[in-house]
């Protein structure tokens, strides 16, 4: 199941989420329209996965059925990605990526559940990193292809129907899946049911308010930075090299991240990755051929870093019975940030020029930081281990 969570992460956000960025420019050359507008399908994509999160509870509350709803989740995202690969125009393009969002929005929720609960807690953090790695492990894949539909407009439609393939094989490995009786989870934790109040309150406010930022954040690093390094003239290889440094970063963020949710010192886990995505994005912006390339590495880390800390969070948070629940909400705070990020980042990118985006990125990176920060501030004040839903 771990394997198969980390495949669908690999192409539900590492090839049809970011990979989106990647093809950006080739996207644009093909189809024409502002920044803005590629900002705002963007958007439509996540406002998908957005409404994809909240429905996931529902078909999750059987866990003999997850496994079919694993399947029938990555059958529309195959099916999402031929349609964004045959769209016409950017109001084709953008329908089709609403139905990806919808559908991987229902697959990584399925995903992330069923695979925390068939691990002891103690080994949820390591659980949670090796499902997020398979975002860097998509992201190192389609690089060569990302730089190489930078010679052509019309490659990224190649391109986007080579992703059909790995989620037809997802379809394959989930179809041979069983449900999973539940691991025990640890004796007094998250025994009061579930609430959206729990959510906002005011010592779990900072912990989903720094998981909104991120969603901000990342995404708009993602979405623009190839077109920003494009714009300044950066090679097609060295573009390969920046994004598979990214990926690679990606992969080792998820695993980095593991001895920091051990020990006393867990709930400081969400500080590091914000810091080292804001340094990634400063260094970004600086001029030459190598700066990207380290600024990709840093914002690589804090890309599967923070989801798999924020994964084990609310799974520390909530029981067995609200899991699925506690993680959807966590989630959909985080999607109301990737939500703004593409429309914020898009309207930066016409207003103020691409090279101004890494920048804007940095900011939120930073101020998630301070959240994160005060939200281990609060943990560590009260008398239970953590802050629970």
């Amino acid at each position: 199941m771990l394997a198969v969570a980390a495949l669908a992460i690999g192409i539900d956000i590492g090839l049809a989420r970011l990979g989106y960025g990647l093809l950006l420019p080739a996207i644009r050359a093909d189809l024409g329209g502002s920044y803005g507008v590629y900002g705002a399908i963007g958007a439509a994509h996540l406002a998908g996965y957005l409404g994809g999160t909240l429905c996931a509870p529902r078909f999750l509350r059987d866990r003999a059925h997850i496994p079919r709803v694993i399947v029938v989740s990555q059958l529309l995202v195959a099916a999402s990605l031929a349609a964004s690969a045959a769209a016409a125009g950017v109001v084709l393009l953008g329908a089709a990526r609403v139905g990806l969002g919808l559908a991987s929005g229902v697959g990584v929720a399925a995903v992330i559940t069923d695979a925390l609960e068939r691990v002891p807690v103690a080994r949820r953090g390591f659980a949670s990193a090796v499902a997020w790695s398979g975002a860097g492990l998509g992201l190192v894949v389609s690089a060569p292809a990302g730089a190489w539909s930078l010679g052509d407009p019309s490659r990224w439609r190649i391109v986007t129907l080579l992703a059909v393939l790995p989620a037809l094989l997802l379809v394959l490995l989930a179809a041979r899946l069983r449900a999973h009786v539940v691991a025990a989870s640890a004796p007094g934790t998250g025994d009061s049911p579930f609430s959206w109040r729990d959510v906002l309150r005011s010592r779990n406010a900072f912990f989903v308010g720094a998981y909104a930022a991120f969603g901000i954040a990342y995404i708009s690093y993602a979405t623009f930075a190839v077109a920003a390094f494009a714009a300044r003239g950066l090679a097609p290889p060295v573009v390969t090299v920046v994004w598979s440094a990214f990926g690679a970063a990606t992969i080792a963020g998820a695993f980095g991240v593991v001895p920091l949710l051990r020990g006393g010192s867990a709930r400081f886990a969400f500080v590091p990755p914000f810091l080292t995505g804001a340094l990634g994005c400063v260094i970004s912006g600086l001029p030459g051929a190598v700066a990207p390339v380290a600024g990709a590495l840093c914002v690589g880390v804090g890309l599967s870093a923070i989801p798999a800390v924020a994964s084990a969070f609310a799974r520390m948070r909530s029981d067995a019975a609200t899991a699925a629940v506690a993680f959807t909400a966590v989630t959909t705070v985080f999607g109301v940030g990737q939500l703004l990020g593409p429309l914020a980042a898009g309207f930066v990118a016409d207003h103020a020029g691409l090279a101004t985006v890494p920048a804007f990125a940095g900011a939120v990176f930073a101020a998630g930081a301070l959240l994160a920060a005060v939200d281990a501030s609060l943990a560590g004040a009260t008398r239970a281990p953590r802050p629970r839903f």
